[in-house]
């Protein structure tokens, strides 16, 4: 998978963050831009902020989408979430029992082993 398509893929699941996206690409290579940017710069804030809002719908939505992007069993989608989501999430200062229980079965998997290696 391309950089392109893993990035179209994620506005295409979360459409609320087209305008971030936009002013993200913006100034770098457009729908181009490497995906560990757009991750980490517009989907892992958005992930941050709802978590420190408590909005759990819109929490439980990102972890949907984190999950469908790891059934598409594509190696560099995995490492883009794993690196610019999870172990992200990971150095934030959260009760992370709650936000697990808002994972997925391999999303919580992954951040599970994640954690267990850095603390």
């Amino acid at each position: 998978m391309t950089s392109k398509e893993l990035n179209l893929k994620l506005i295409n699941m979360m459409p609320c963050l087209k305008n971030r996206y936009k002013e993200e690409i913006s100034w770098q290579e457009g729908d181009n831009t490497g995906s560990h940017i757009v991750f980490a710069d517009v989907f892992f804030p958005y992930i941050v902020e709802n978590i420190k809002l408590e909005n759990i719908n819109i929490i439980n939505k990102c972890f949907v989408v984190v999950e469908k992007i790891f059934d598409l069993h594509d190696e560099y989608a995995d490492e883009v979430v794993i690196i610019s989501i999870l172990e992200n999430l990971s150095y934030e200062d959260f009760d992370f029992s709650k936000i697990i229980l808002h994972m997925h079965c391999k999303t919580r998997q992954l951040f599970k082993n994640i954690l267990k290696k850095l603390h």
